[in-house]
């Protein structure tokens, strides 16, 4: 199986309400696919993105996805800004998957 991640930056998604965000992500999730979304997702999403998920996956082949909050771990490079937040959703095939900002 070939890993493919979609990089979703926070400028696409300012314009997508908290519904449209969990659409978009089910379906890549229902594509096999690891979305990485600059700005991150809050609280709010993350509960909007279980419940919409639970309507919409098909029960019987879908395995589940995990959510990473991955944080900086130094402060150089791209990283430098205190304010940096990233949310990486995968299924949960991928189960040898991590994340890290170096």
């Amino acid at each position: 199986m070939d890993l493919r991640i979609d990089f979703v930056t926070e400028n696409t998604t300012r314009r997508m309400n908290p519904g449209q965000k969990c659409d978009f992500i089910i379906s890549k999730l229902k594509d096999d696919r690891v979305v990485v979304f600059e700005g991150g997702l809050n609280p709010e999403e993350e509960a909007v993105l279980i419940k919409e998920t639970m309507v919409q996956i098909d029960h019987e082949n879908f395995l589940g996805y995990k959510i990473m909050n991955p944080i900086p771990i130094r402060g150089s490079g791209i990283f430098t800004r205190k304010n940096i937040k990233m949310t990486v959703i995968a299924p949960q095939n991928y189960h040898n998957l991590s994340v890290a900002l170096v």
